[in-house]
């Protein structure tokens, strides 16, 4: 039995509402006719795409489709700004590895652009696989119909949190110094402590073996 085709396993339906998912509003998209006959059409989401559906919202869907090749147009404009600034920077808190003290996700990002360039975006253009948990510059991709782009998005340390580490790591430091009479003591960890007794210990093992080796050949 020859394998149904893809036209026959969706139908087209007119969206009446925007959803993320599915599209924006007055636009044909194709769906599952059992999703269309559960959830679209008895909550008003959307309509069969028949003809009578087609003739009455002929203008609107028209109208649509214009206001869909604007904001195309002006996210391609966004973008060609976006690159020559080589991307977007975001200033979070990290602590001394590098993790930050909280995940950047789409929504965050979506902020940044409005604030730079006030074009408000949707969060969910932006596909990220998995939160952004680490300072460091990430290619985080972009879709809008048939607009697709790489946005990159770099991460760097609060100026506050970095001085407040630079602090604790030097205050750290301090502890391992101690002042004796007008000469500074180095505190050594228990590493370095063992490291140099097994160095003086091969010292005096080299030194006996020198030493029998003279007697044997006297």
């Amino acid at each position: 039995m020859p394998r149904r085709k893809l036209e026959n396993k969706t139908i087209e339906v007119i969206l009446l509402q925007s959803d993320k998912h599915l599209g924006e509003k007055f636009e044909i998209v194709r769906v599952k006719p059992i999703f269309a006959r559960n959830v679209l059409l008895p909550k008003n989401i959307a309509v069969l795409a028949d003809a009578n559906s087609k003739n009455k919202f002929a203008q609107k869907m028209t109208a649509a489709e214009a206001d869909r090749k604007k904001k195309a147009s002006g996210l391609e404009d966004l973008f060609t700004k976006l690159h020559s600034d080589e991307g977007i920077t975001l200033v979070r808190k990290a602590n001394a590895d590098g993790t930050l003290y909280a995940k950047v996700d789409e929504n965050d990002i979506a902020t940044k652009i409005n604030e730079v360039y006030g074009v408000e975006i949707q969060s969910h253009y932006l596909k990220l696989k998995k939160k952004i948990t680490a300072l460091g510059s990430f290619t985080v991709p972009f879709l809008y119909k048939e607009l697709k782009k790489d946005l990159i998005v770099k991460v760097e340390q609060d100026p506050e949190e970095a001085e407040k580490l630079a602090k604790h790591k030097a205050a750290k430091v301090s502890k391992t110094h101690e002042v004796v009479g007008e000469e500074v003591v180095v505190k050594k960890t228990r590493e370095e402590v063992m490291a140099e007794k097994e160095v003086a210990r091969l010292a005096k093992r080299e030194e006996t073996i020198k030493r029998l080796k003279e007697k044997f050949k006297d």
